[in-house]
Parts: C-alpha cells; sequence; structure tokens
C-alpha cells in the first residue's frame, strides 16, 4: 500500500468526527483520491484540492469556523490542521529525513514542496472568510492604535524638527486616511453584516473624524478640504447602508450603532467646520478681513494717549470678531467702520484691566494670565498676513513703540518678550493645524462626546450586551476559550473613551486661560483657574547647524529618494546639517537688546562695525550683490576666524558661531526664508560648494582646510576666495576678545535684517516643523510694523540721524 495511502487511512477516523453528515460523500470521495497517490508530496497536493470542496459545503450548513474549535462535539479542520498531519505522517514515521521516498523523491526536494504547499496553503486560507474576520480584527484594532500615535505625537510636532520624526508622523497620519476607509471597505462583505461589526464600523467612523491634536499634516492639505469632506460623508453613507443591512435584532446594539453613527455625523460637520475655519478661502479670510479693516482705523479710537506698558489706548482685538464678520462693509471705503458692534468687540486693553481688578495668590500668576492674552490677540493680527491683508497700523509710532517700549519694557525681560511671541505662534499653529480652537468656541462637542461614550457603556455593561453571552456573532472567533471578537469591541470602546478625556486634558492650558477670561468678561465671577504655565515648552528651543567648510564633501546617496517614487526629497551636495544648538537666554537677549538700543532700526550689521570702528576696514564685505552672498561670505570668515579656539559654552564667541552656522543653515535648508528667490540661492549655494571642492581638495580636517584658504591667492570674487580674504582680516583683529565681540555684535544685527518677508506661507509651514528662530524675529517685527528690510541708503541715512528716529523704507 503507497505510504499516501497509509497516511489517508490514518485520517478517515478524524475527518468524519469533525465533519457533517452532508460533507461525509465529499470526504468519502477525497479520501479514496487520496488514497491512490504515489508519494507524500502527491497526497499533500491532493489535500490543497479537497479543501476547498470539504469547506464550502460545511459553510452552506453554518458551519462555524474556527482556527480549533469545535462545534456540535466535532472537531472542524482547517487547511493549517489537515497539512500538519499530513507533515506529521510524513516526518514523524519511522523513515529517516535523509532517505528517499519509494519513488526516489530526494528529501530536500520534499521538504521545498513542503514549504511550497504551506505557502499556497496559508495564501488559500488568507482568502477564506476566516482569514478575512483576521484581517478586520487587525486592522480595526490598528486604526485604533494608529489614532493612539496621531494624538500623542501630534502635540509633539511644534517641539521636535528631526527628520525621522517628521517621517515617522506623516506616515501614521498617511495611515490614519487610508486604513478606515479600507477596513469599512472590507465590511461590506456578506459574512460581516452581524451587528457586532457593523459597530465596529461606526467606531471607526468616529475614530477617523476625532482626532484633535492633528487635524491636517500641512498647511496645504487645508485648501484640499472639500475632497476630505466628501470621502467622509461617502463613508458614512455606506456605513448607513450596512447599518440598514445588518443581520440580528438586540436592541442594546442598534441603540448604540445608531448613536455612535449619528455622533460622527455631527464630529464631520465639526472637521469641516475646523478646515473652513482654517483656509484662506473661508473662515480665516472673513475674520482676518474685520481685524485688518478694524485695525485701518484703531488709532483714531479715543482715547488719543496710549501707554505700551499698561496697554492703555491699545484697542487690538481679543474676542468678538465672529459676530462682525457677517456684516456687510459701509460706504465709502466700504469697510467696518465704528459702531455699536465693533464697540462690542472685547479689546486687548480692557481685558488687562479685567485681569488687574481681580486677585491673585502671587504677581507672577497675574503676569502669565496677561501675557497669554496679549499673544491671543497678537495672534488674530498676525492672521492677517496669511491672507494678504494690509497692515493698517505699519509704520506708525504707536505701533514700534509697542514693541519697544511695551514687549520689550523698561526692565529689560527680553526672555519674558520672546516667550509672549512662543505662545502667540502656538496659538496659531494650533489654529491651522489642531481644532483646540473649537474646544473653545465649541466646548459642547468633545463633553458631548465624552458623555456618549460613558453613556453607551454604562447601558450595555447593565443589561449585559458586552457580555459573551449576551450576543454571539456566527464570525466569533475563539483562541484558548477567549471570545477574540467579543474583546475587540470592549478595547475599542476603552479607546475612545480614554482619549476623549486624554485629549481635552492635553489641549494645553493657555486654551483653559483664554476660555476663563472670555468667561470673566461676561460676567463678574472671580477667577477659578490658577495659572502656572511659564515654563512650558512651546516649541524646540533650539536652532539648526550648518558649516559650509566642514561639509562641502558631503556626498549624499539619496536611496530613500528612490525608495519612496520622490515621495522624500533629494539631498543636494554638500547639505548636511550640524548639530542642533539649544537657544539660550543669552542669545535671545542679545539679538533684542540690540533692536531696542537702536530704536527699532533695522542694520545690516554696518553698524556694529562702526561702533567698534571697524567699519572702514571691513565695509567692502558688506557692500556685496545680494543678502545670500554676504551670509556665505561673513561664515566663511567666522569659521575661519574661530579655528583653533574652542567654542565656549556662553560668551560672545558662542553666540557669533551660533548665529553665523544658523544663517548658514538657513540658506543651505531652508533658503524661501531669507531674501531673494529660493531658487536663486539653492543655485548659489550649490556653486559655493562646487568651489569649495576644486579649492580644497586633499584638505580633510576643519584645520587644514582653514589654513588652506588663509594662504593669499590670485584675486578673484568668488564667494569662497571673499570669504578667505575676510577670515584672514578677522585674525588681525585683537585681542581676541575684541574680536568675538565684533562678530557676534554683527551677526545679532544682521540676523534682524534679514527677518522681515512677505513669504507668509514657509513661516507657517515651518510651525508643523518645529518653528524656526528667524519665524519668531518676523512676527515680533510684524507687531512693531516692520514688514520690510530697508535699502542700503535708508541705512545709512539712519546711521547719520541723530535724532533716532526710525528708518524704514518702503512697507508693503
Amino acid at each position: 500500500m503507497p505510504e499516501s495511502g497509509t497516511c489517508a487511512a490514518s485520517l478517515i477516523p478524524l475527518l468524519h468526527a469533525g465533519s457533517l453528515p452532508e460533507t461525509d460523500a465529499v470526504i468519502a470521495s477525497s479520501i479514496s483520491s487520496l488514497s491512490k497517490c504515489g508519494t507524500i508530496a502527491d497526497a499533500r497536493s491532493m489535500f490543497d484540492e479537497m479543501l476547498t470542496p470539504f469547506f464550502s459545503a460545511s459553510l452552506e450548513h453554518g458551519t462555524r469556523r474556527r482556527p480549533s474549535g469545535t462545534h456540535g462535539g466535532r472537531t472542524t479542520f482547517t487547511s493549517a490542521t489537515l497539512s500538519s498531519l499530513v507533515a506529521a505522517q510524513n516526518y514523524g514515521g519511522k523513515r529517516s529525513v535523509k532517505n528517499q521516498t519509494s519513488l526516489g523523491e530526494p528529501a530536500d526536494t520534499r521538504e521545498a514542496m513542503g514549504i511550497k504547499n504551506s505557502t499556497i496553503t496559508l495564501a488559500q486560507s488568507w482568502g477564506t472568510t476566516q482569514g478575512r474576520l483576521v484581517r478586520v480584527e487587525v486592522l480595526v484594532l490598528f486604526s485604533a492604535l494608529i489614532w493612539i500615535l496621531i494624538e500623542f505625537f501630534g502635540s509633539l510636532r511644534r517641539r521636535y524638527s528631526h527628520g525621522f520624526f517628521r517621517f515617522f508622523v506623516w506616515a501614521v497620519y498617511t495611515l490614519f486616511t487610508v486604513l478606515g476607509p479600507y477596513t469599512i471597505g472590507l465590511l461590506q462583505d456578506g459574512p460581516f453584516r452581524d451587528q457586532m461589526f457593523v459597530l465596529w464600523g461606526t467606531i471607526l467612523l468616529v475614530i477617523q473624524v476625532s482626532a484633535d491634536s492633528i487635524s491636517v499634516y500641512s498647511i496645504h492639505d487645508i485648501e484640499q478640504r472639500k475632497r476630505v469632506v466628501v470621502q467622509h460623508v461617502l463613508q458614512i453613507i455606506l456605513v448607513l447602508w450596512l447599518i440598514l443591512n445588518c443581520k440580528g435584532h438586540n436592541k442594546s446594539y442598534s441603540a448604540t450603532i445608531w448613536i455612535f453613527w449619528i455622533h460622527s455625523v455631527v464630529l464631520t460637520y465639526r472637521k469641516s467646520w475646523s478646515l473652513s475655519d482654517a483656509s484662506k478661502k473661508g473662515g480665516l479670510l472673513k475674520q482676518s478681513k474685520v481685524v485688518a479693516d478694524y485695525m485701518m482705523i484703531e488709532h483714531e479710537q479715543i482715547p488719543l494717549d496710549f501707554d505700551p506698558v499698561t496697554m492703555e489706548g491699545y484697542k487690538y482685538i481679543f474676542h468678538g470678531e465672529d459676530e462682525v464678520a457677517s456684516q456687510l462693509p459701509i460706504a465709502p471705503e466700504y469697510r467696518v467702520r465704528s459702531n455699536e458692534s465693533t464697540f462690542r468687540m472685547t479689546t486687548i486693553d480692557s481685558i488687562w484691566r479685567l485681569i488687574e481688578s481681580k486677585s491673585f495668590r502671587n504677581e507672577e500668576t497675574m503676569i502669565m494670565m496677561k501675557d497669554v492674552a496679549l499673544s491671543f490677540s497678537l495672534c488674530k493680527l498676525l492672521k492677517r498676513r496669511l491672507c494678504g491683508y494690509q497692515i493698517g497700523e505699519a509704520g506708525l509710532v504707536k505701533t514700534l513703540n509697542f514693541v519697544l517700549h511695551g514687549l520689550l519694557s523698561e526692565d529689560g525681560n527680553y526672555v519674558r518678550s520672546f516667550w509672549v511671541i512662543e505662545t502667540e505662534l502656538a496659538f496659531l499653529y494650533d489654529f491651522l493645524y489642531t481644532r483646540f480652537y473649537l474646544l473653545l468656541d465649541h466646548r459642547g462637542y468633545k463633553f458631548i462626546g465624552f458623555l456618549i461614550v460613558v453613556i453607551v457603556t454604562i447601558l450595555n455593561s447593565i443589561s449585559g450586551a458586552f457580555s459573551r453571552h449576551y450576543h454571539r456573532s456566527k464570525l466569533d472567533q475563539l483562541v484558548h476559550g477567549i471570545n477574540v471578537t467579543h474583546w475587540v469591541t470592549i478595547v475599542l470602546l476603552i479607546i475612545v473613551l480614554s482619549l476623549s478625556t486624554l485629549v481635552i486634558k492635553g489641549m494645553g492650558t493657555r486654551w483653559m486661560v483664554v476660555d476663563e477670561i472670555c468667561t470673566l468678561a461676561r460676567s463678574s465671577s472671580a477667577f477659578k483657574y490658577s495659572y502656572n504655565e511659564g515654563q512650558e515648552k512651546y516649541w524646540q528651543r533650539a536652532m539648526d547647524q550648518y558649516s559650509l567648510i566642514l561639509n562641502f564633501d558631503y556626498h549624499p546617496w539619496n536611496v530613500l529618494k528612490l525608495l519612496s517614487l520622490g515621495l522624500i526629497d533629494a539631498t543636494r551636495e554638500g547639505q548636511k546639517a550640524g548639530e542642533k544648538i539649544i537657544l539660550t537666554d543669552e542669545l535671545i537677549v542679545r539679538v533684542l537688546s540690540g533692536f531696542k538700543e537702536r530704536n527699532g532700526q533695522l542694520e545690516d550689521g554696518q553698524s556694529a562695525l562702526a561702533r567698534n570702528q571697524l567699519l572702514s576696514q571691513f565695509s567692502w564685505a558688506c557692500n556685496l550683490p545680494t543678502h545670500i552672498h554676504k551670509i556665505l561670505v561673513w561664515h566663511i570668515g567666522t569659521t575661519i576666524a574661530m579655528e583653533g579656539h574652542p567654542v565656549p559654552p556662553t560668551g560672545d564667541h558662542r553666540v557669533a558661531k551660533t548665529l553665523s552656522d544658523y544663517c548658514a543653515y538657513l540658506v543651505a535648508f531652508v533658503p524661501d526664508m531669507l531674501p531673494g528667490h529660493g531658487y536663486d540661492t539653492q543655485r548659489i549655494f550649490d556653486a559655493v560648494v562646487v568651489e569649495a571642492r576644486e579649492r580644497l581638495t586633499g584638505c580633510d580636517t576643519l584645520s587644514s582646510r582653514c589654513e588652506k584658504l588663509m594662504v593669499a591667492v590670485s584675486p578673484s570674487d568668488t564667494i569662497l576666495e571673499l570669504g578667505s580674504r575676510l577670515g584672514r582680516e578677522l585674525r588681525s583683529v585683537f585681542p581676541e576678545e575684541r574680536r568675538w565681540k565684533v562678530l557676534a555684535d554683527f551677526w545679532a544685527e544682521f540676523i534682524l535684517f534679514l527677518a522681515p518677508s512677505s513669504n507668509v506661507e514657509i513661516h507657517a509651514e515651518k510651525l508643523a516643523a518645529g518653528g524656526e528662530f528667524m519665524t519668531h524675529l518676523w512676527a515680533l517685527l510684524t507687531h512693531a510694523g516692520i514688514l520690510d528690510r530697508p535699502s542700503t541708503t535708508d541705512a545709512a541715512a539712519a546711521r547719520g540721524n541723530s535724532s533716532g528716529a526710525p528708518a524704514h523704507g518702503t512697507l508693503v
């Protein structure tokens, strides 16, 4: 008798024990065919052909498919079970694995055939109903896990800018937008019409529109809001079709399904509302228009006297512009004019008076409350630049004094002023990339959602609807006696309940403070919240660095670009960032104090050289064709001048080195944030990299490269040679402390000169990547009414103006 016949004979009682009477004929036919096989390999192939009719007959009679369960006292076999029995018969007998079969088949060939057939069996089982059930369970739980990751990492985006972190968040966000629709699509199939699986579908709908810490990944996604909303609406309709065609009459499940479906409709409406509010073609445009028109006449409001220290006379809008946005403009300018509606808007001066009238545990708490309120008001002013509206207060003395004598007050607390700008940009980030601001205007949404989950959980627990004996699906899956399908439902509800609580807590106390102030403005109650958030880390507080002389020879492989089919941008030659440097209070003070000392005048570094009696020696290095030429020349010169001198953790040496490498980083990695066209900047950078490779061939260390550049060559006007000349001349400045001071003064002055920009989109885009120090300076200068840098002629005139009146050139 062939060995396969022996195997078949041993399987006959097992197969009959696991079959239904109606399937006996199918089994008998299969066993008969199997016994005629000559080898184990042939028998294994015959098994694969036998499985399909066997399971089809079982499924037609309502047999539950379980991996290794029971049905009416009979053992139910899967294809994996049968393959295991064949393998046991093949390798568990007295034959040696090293011997050949009766037909002379080698053992290694037999093993390869076994692997092949096991793979085929796995692929076939993956397409079965049981396989699809496993897929649905995994995808549903994975979608819930992705939601957890989205909520957690979404709130960290503005604190970290590492490339891998940004790629991870992008991948998670992409999966979040794809997995839900795909899983809901799997539930359309007939076997998944049970109430349990339809409940999963409604929970997935809720999950997809519940992520508050990241509403969009990039600012460009905001303008694709209609496509996003249409996709959600189609999924809502699909799930509604599943509800209407689902099988089962469990009243508790039916009520839960309808509650979650209605809740998903409400959340979809909220998501559509939030995206429209942040769109430059929607709510952002309307609200910013009210603020822009109002600020054109704000300085005309009485009283005419103003005090930037107490904010008296500064009627910047704090709240209420939404009510005015729906009103039509008034002739002849067709702008928002002073009327009853505009006077009902809450302004920052009245908010400060309100805060000062309340009692606090200490003065620091009151100051923090006032700073948060001011940041919220300044954020509304900054939104105008996203829409391209005119800044009506630009160029006014009152506006400049607000920064010089208000934010940068007489006590010299520059770090506090910088924190106000940080908080303002945090509000702007929340408005563009999250839905936290909706929790202020429509805070009932989250509470209702949390209440819904609590009520559903309690009612179903009381009724026993979540008990594994209360509702049994025809596709329940048991693993070691545990009903996996039942526990998937429990886990989903726990995740939805938990995140509804954690997101409210994680939105940041700054929003709670604003909410409290808005409540106080409408009533006369006392403060209920003790604010102590002065040290919260809103941004990464780090500055990227780049050294051209050190990294010009970097050659990227760009493998990720090829593997990602161009989704990841290619790294250019020589483009290798250095280690980040912590943004210290010393550096903040150095930059902002110089701005105040110059009475708000922007200088391109020549003023710093003049104060140190070195303008005549280095004036040639300040009169270059473009600002990019100047950045790279002074960066190369600074690198050469500092070579061989260890950089201390503090002092002028550290400030000069940090600012020099940061400006070089902007040239190499963020050219759109600097003057001129970004593509022109890239071409200049690429050309200098080639110049350095040709000039410094054979030099492997920074020291050897700087020493070679110190050797004068024939006169040349290339950026590399101009930087080499500057470095040689800087090394002649003694003592060294004077050299570091000159460079620190120059860079602290020059970086402010570079900050004004009309490219608002790059600043908004970088908010989602940890933020840039340049963005903070840009926002500060906007509130000072400085929107553009002066020309060289204007700057020279300002240096000769003894009256101290600022000259800002043309404001746009």
